[in-house]
């Protein structure tokens, strides 16, 4: 029997549509379909559909041969699986992969857009100086004769540039930035940078030590410190543009004090060690000049060798002690020049500048993964629900079944009324982020930009119609069938 003789039988028993035949003979769609496709009924369907006059057959060897066949059709479907068995299952299930999709792009783009706070950055970049060899020149090398020992390279302390990266992560650091006032559109006013990052505006619940303590953890993650060959990148990240210039500009003021107070430390305590020092060889040399003139007051005429050799040993221990007090007030000298000194050991390249575009957010790109996503997350759950909830398989001409079946599941799917409605129910939850917004720089009603109207109309456009489609997609459903 041919599929058009038996879907008028069906029709006389009140099964219009697949579903409805389906529903009849107790199978399932994807069967019904199967044999629209292959335009054959099995022998055992239409049994159940004739009167017993007219199923009577000739003989039994030919009932036994439409079983045989039948099984042979069951085993070749249940056997075999191509790409097209795998299309027909996506076409089935196209409802779920759409609704999946639809819903992890619209998610990231109402969360990306609207809810996720933006994150700007602003960087610097920057030349810092190698440790060089000590300043004391010539005295180094005349200290070490009388036992001193001074290094001939300069240690790393605290006025060492090259210990920046620590700086930043220091209390004393903190504790100096967090004191400064900050101007952030957030709070329209200016406000400390530890109000900033712990209560805002409101009275604080804690002390100042604990508010510290919290603030600095998120200072550390604002602030980032990189070197790359011989210069170093400064990089602060706020939720502002202009706060995040003017944070970096305040940062590097404050590692700039905070090396120039260590550097003026250190030298004061170079000057303190020169001085003691000066204060010790000038008894020293005191007492040479005071043993020389002695030695001339009593030998005003020197003849003897004894004598000369004397005066000679006087005079050269006076030299001496001469050419030290010299140096030394030298490099006294040249540490009190450093000390007054107050210019930045920093040279800056590129000052902080005010960011164009948050770093933390693209678009395009999270709606391209999202849709990816959603789409691989939609078809592998259309394959495990058609794995657990059919097992029908099939076998011919399933190209024009899947065309037939691709414009029935998406007539069913724009008809269907669970399926509109949760897309307009999320439409509606998403639509005052979306018409609430302003946007930088509007041209519509004084809150939009060209491209946010655009979005808005195309928001409202497409929820129009699927409220349409909620409230006529029955009776269109029923026109048809």
């Amino acid at each position: 029997m041919k599929f058009l003789e038996f879907e008028n039988i069906m029709k006389k028993k009140g099964a219009v549509s697949l579903a409805d035949i389906a529903r009849k003979l107790q199978t399932t769609p994807q069967a019904v379909s199967n044999w629209k496709a292959r335009n054959h009924i099995p022998y055992h369907i239409l049994s159940k559909i004739k009167e017993p006059s007219d199923v009577k057959l000739n003989n039994k060897f030919k009932d036994e041969t439409f079983a045989k066949n039948d099984n042979l059709i069951s085993l070749q479907e249940e056997k075999f699986f191509s790409i097209t068995d795998l299309l027909i299952i996506l076409i089935n299930q196209l409802r779920m992969i759409i609704f999946i999709a639809f819903l992890t792009v619209f998610v990231s783009f109402t969360y990306v857009q609207f809810i996720q706070i933006p994150q700007y950055s602003s960087f610097a970049t920057i030349l810092l100086p190698q440790n060089k060899a000590n300043n004391l020149g010539g005295f180094s090398a005349l200290a070490s004769q009388f036992g001193v020992n001074l290094p001939s390279q300069s240690k790393a302390d605290l006025s060492s540039p090259s210990l920046f990266p620590e700086l930043l992560k220091s209390r004393i650091f903190a504790e100096k930035i967090l004191s400064k006032n900050f101007f952030t559109n957030e709070y329209s006013d200016s406000l400390s940078l530890l109000a900033i990052l712990t209560h805002g505006d409101s009275y604080p619940e804690f002390g100042s030590d604990t508010l510290i303590t919290q603030a600095q953890q998120a200072l550390q993650d604002m602030l980032e410190f990189q070197s790359s060959g011989n210069f170093s990148i400064l990089k602060v990240k706020t939720f502002e543009p202009v706060f995040a210039r003017d944070l970096a500009q305040a940062v590097l003021f404050e590692l700039e004090k905070l090396n120039l107070f260590f550097k003026n430390q250190t030298v004061n305590e170079k000057i303190s060690f020169i001085e003691q020092r000066i204060r010790s060889v000038e008894k020293d040399l005191i007492k040479s000049e005071s043993k020389l003139k002695s030695f001339n007051e009593k030998n005003r005429q020197i003849s003897s060798p004894a004598l000369l050799l004397e005066q000679e040993r006087l005079s050269r221990d006076l030299d001496i002690q001469k050419n030290i007090f010299l140096t030394l007030k030298q490099q006294l000298e040249l540490a009190k020049i450093e000390a007054v000194q107050e210019s930045s050991v920093v040279q800056i390249l590129d000052k902080p500048q005010i960011p164009l575009a948050p770093n933390n957010k693209n678009l395009k790109l999270t709606l391209l993964l999202s849709a990816v996503l959603g789409i691989g997350f939609g078809i592998m759950m259309a394959l495990i629900y058609e794995y657990l909830s059919l097992k029908g398989r099939l076998e011919k001409n399933k190209i024009k079944m899947a065309r037939d079946n691709f414009k029935m599941k998406l007539f069913d799917i724009i008809t269907d009324r669970m399926f509109t409605g949760f897309i307009s129910f999320f439409l509606i939850a998403g639509l005052p982020f979306y018409v609430g917004h302003e946007s930088k720089n509007p041209i519509f009603f004084g809150k939009y930009s060209p491209a946010l109207m655009l979005i808005i109309v195309l928001y409202i456009t497409i929820l129009t119609f699927l409220a349409f489609l909620f409230i006529f997609g029955p009776r269109l459903k029923r026109k048809k069938s």
